[in-house]
C-alpha cells in the first residue's frame, strides 16, 4: 500500500475510522486500477459502498475495509470497484468516431481480398459502444457479403459486463437509434418484456466480451485494427495515460487506430502515434 494507506493503520495493524478506511479505499482503488477518487470523495464512498456492507453484514466501512484487507478474496475487490466506478454510455455517443472508423480507418487497412479484421471496445460499459459498433460495421462491410469481423468488448467491471452481454435495453435507452436499425438489429420485447429491445442474436455472436483490467497485463490472439478506449484515460495521471496507451499500441495492426474521447488527449506524451485530428491516433 502507499504511505496514504498505510497511515491509516494503526499500531495495532487495524483501520481505526471511517476517514481512514475512506483513505484505504482511494488508494486500493488507485493501486489496482490507476483511478485516483481524490479526498473529499468520503460521502461518496460510504453511498456507494452501502449496501455491500450491510449485504454482509458489517457494522460499518471501516469494518468493511478491514475485511478488504485481510481476508477478502479477488472477487470483493471487484465488487468494490463495480460499485465506485462510472459507467455513462448511449448508443452513438460521440458518433463522428464511429463514421470515421468505417469510411477512413478501415478502408486502407484492408489489403486487397482480406475479409476478416478485428477491433476493440476497450471500456465498453453496459455494451451500448460495441454494439453501435457492429451496426455500423453490419453497414458498411455486411456479413452477407463474406465480411468476417469481430469485435472484443471489454471493461474492468463484472456488473456492467453482465448487462452488456445480456443485450436488452429500455425504449428510452434505444430510441437515438433509426428505426430501421431497430428493426434489422434488435428483437423487439412482447408481454413482460413490452417497451425492450433485445441485440438480434446473430449480430450478438460477433462481440465477444471479456473482463479486462486495462492497467494490469493482459494478452489478445489477434491484433486489432481499431481500438476505441474513450472516456477512459480522463481518470488516469499522466504517466499511466501513456503507461495505458503504449500498451495499447502493442495490440493495434501497422497503421492501426487508436480512438479516444473528445474530452482527452494524448499530445505531448512519449508514443508511437500519429495524431489525425483530435481524438483520433494512428500508430506509426
Amino acid at each position: 500500500m502507499k504511505a496514504h494507506s498505510a497511515n491509516a493503520i494503526s499500531a495495532a495493524g487495524t483501520l481505526t475510522s471511517e476517514a481512514a478506511a475512506c483513505a484505504y479505499i482511494i488508494d486500493l482503488i488507485y493501486e489496482r486500477c490507476r483511478i485516483r477518487l481524490h479526498n473529499g470523495k468520503e460521502t461518496l464512498i460510504k453511498a456507494r459502498l452501502g449496501k455491500r456492507i450491510r449485504q454482509l453484514g458489517h457494522a460499518g466501512l471501516a469494518e468493511y475495509c478491514e475485511f478488504l484487507r485481510t481476508r477478502a478474496g479477488a472477487d470483493e475487490f471487484t465488487a468494490v470497484v463495480d460499485a465506485l466506478t462510472t459507467n455513462f454510455t448511449s448508443f452513438l455517443r460521440e458518433e463522428d468516431h464511429f463514421k470515421f472508423m468505417v469510411e477512413q480507418a478501415l478502408p486502407p487497412l484492408l489489403q486487397r481480398d482480406q475479409r476478416n479484421f478485428n477491433v476493440w471496445s476497450a471500456a465498453s460499459s453496459s455494451g451500448e459502444e460495441p454494439y453501435t459498433m457492429a451496426f455500423y460495421l453490419s453497414e458498411f462491410f455486411p456479413p452477407a457479403s463474406g465480411w468476417n469481423w469481430h469485435i472484443t468488448a471489454s471493461d474492468i467491471s463484472t456488473k456492467v459486463l453482465a448487462a452488456a452481454e445480456l443485450g436488452v435495453y429500455g425504449e428510452e435507452r434505444v430510441r437515438v437509434l433509426p428505426n430501421g436499425w431497430l428493426r434489422k438489429y434488435f428483437q423487439k420485447g412482447t408481454g413482460t418484456w413490452k417497451g425492450h429491445y433485445r441485440i438480434q442474436r446473430e449480430l450478438a455472436k460477433r462481440v465477444a466480451f471479456r473482463q479486462i483490467n486495462l492497467i494490469a497485463s493482459y494478452a489478445h490472439a489477434q491484433p486489432f485494427e481499431v481500438i476505441f478506449c474513450r472516456n477512459v484515460m480522463i481518470y488516469f495521471d499522466r504517466q499511466t495515460q501513456e503507461q495505458l496507451a503504449r500498451q495499447l499500441c502493442h495490440f493495434l495492426v501497422p497503421h492501426g487506430c487508436l480512438i479516444i474521447g473528445h474530452s482527452e488527449s494524448l499530445n505531448g506524451l512519449n508514443l508511437p502515434l500519429r495524431c489525425v485530428r483530435p481524438s483520433i491516433y494512428q500508430h506509426q
